[in-house]
């Protein structure tokens, strides 16, 4: 498979969702925002902070940030 980075619409990362595809969800935004809500098993990793925490992400896996 190739690697690289892919723009999905919402409609795509719903059906690769549905169809049980192993997907890391990544919300950038602020604690405080993610807080009041979310996509059930999303990961926060605020994007100001996305550099310094990268290595902590499994580089396996296939992951959407939104």
């Amino acid at each position: 498979m190739e690697q690289g980075i892919a723009r999905l619409t919402v409609e795509e990362v719903k059906a690769r969702l549905d169809r049980g595809d192993a997907l890391i969800l990544v919300d950038v935004r602020k604690e405080s925002v993610y807080a009041r809500g979310h996509i059930p098993g999303a990961i926060c990793l605020p994007v100001t902070d996305l550099e310094l925490r990268l290595e902590q992400l499994p580089a396996a896996k296939h992951l959407v940030f939104y």
